[in-house]
């Protein structure tokens, strides 16, 4: 593929960021999280992020039960409420 003006061919100096893995630890576990709230399983999918309101929160997800959930990473392990993770839903 050509290259187009200005490119050097030359990665950034910066370290690549690693990325991220549904697999692997990332961190401390918010609280509410650390087992399934419905069966109890503990190999659970967390996936962190930033809701529209810049809340820090967490999505679980459990393979045994398929049960899911939102919860703030500064909370008290009680899941968030649908409007809160998904304003303006109105179902």
């Amino acid at each position: 593929m050509p290259r187009r003006r200005g490119e050097s061919g030359r990665r950034d100096a910066r370290p690549a960021e690693p990325l991220g893995s549904l697999s692997q630890a990332g961190g401390p576990v918010a609280p509410g999280t650390e087992a399934c709230q419905q069966c109890g399983e503990t190999n659970l999918t967390r996936i962190r992020m930033t809701l529209a309101s810049g809340r820090p929160a967490v999505f679980v997800s459990c393979p045994s039960c398929e049960r899911t959930g939102w919860f703030a990473l500064d909370g008290d392990g009680t899941p968030l409420p649908r409007d809160e993770v998904v304003p303006g839903d109105d179902r």
